[in-house]
């Protein structure tokens, strides 16, 4: 009997130690903190590491065109999509204005070919001097910047009304992600005023390269497209 009433009692305190152990959530991973301050990540005024302001604009020399920019953490992004009129380029011109707004869509491969190998005078040129076209990386180290590819979507994204189908952002670093859509083989749009996706410099095998989506929810790559719209970063 009193060997009975230890088993009893040695059982009961594992099962309390047990079940304390799961009710303080100890086992449980604690959920990421997003400590993200657009005032320290990305400050409107101030002077970058260029020695230039944090915002402003810069004129293309090719072609007169004028760009807003925008610093965020250690980079520097053009703050409009591309409109320099390169070869294998298109402005879609359907929509009255569409182009001023959103910029031309691009072919980087060799004869503006979908599947291809990079053109690489082309890649290395197609931006203003002193900016590129950004790689796949950059993309992602904009998006740890900007909180996380969970949170990057929605602060890098237009705040600007687009239309039924489109989620404004928020828009914290005048980064302005523009719902341009890309343009598809036959010449017409896929995903205007709802879809953001933009050109890099990354391969992902040979004949296919990588993209860079920004949705309302997340950021991440992608194979390209036959022609998509670029944003350029700083050198």
């Amino acid at each position: 009997m009193k060997y009975t009433k230890s088993i009893l009692s040695v059982s009961v305190a594992f099962f309390a130690l047990f079940f304390s152990a799961c009710d303080d959530g100890s086992s449980a991973p604690d959920e990421p903190v997003d400590t993200f301050d657009a005032a320290i990540v990305c400050p409107a005024d101030g002077m970058n590491a260029y020695g230039e302001p944090n915002r402003g604009t810069f004129t293309d020399v090719r072609d007169g065109q004028v760009y807003k920019y925008t610093t965020i953490g250690n980079q520097v992004w053009m703050a409009e999509n591309l409109k320099f009129d390169a070869p294998y380029s298109a402005c879609y011109d359907k929509i009255d204005g569409f182009c001023d707004t959103f910029g031309r869509f691009y072919s980087l491969h060799q004869k503006g070919e979908l599947f291809d190998l990079f053109d690489q005078e082309l890649l290395d040129t197609i931006c203003p001097a002193g900016w590129h076209v950004p790689s796949a990386p950059e993309w992602n180290e904009l998006a740890d910047s900007m909180g996380g590819p969970q949170n990057a979507g929605l602060r890098l994204r237009s705040s600007e009304n687009f239309g039924e189908y489109y989620k404004k952002g928020t828009d914290d670093c005048g980064f302005s992600a523009l719902p341009a859509g890309y343009w598809m083989s036959n010449g017409s749009l896929s995903g205007e005023y709802i879809m953001t996706i933009y050109w890099t410099s990354t391969k992902r095998t040979a004949s296919i390269s990588y993209s860079y989506l920004i949705t309302s929810t997340n950021t991440y790559a992608d194979i390209n497209q036959p022609k998509l719209p670029i944003r350029c970063k700083k050198d």
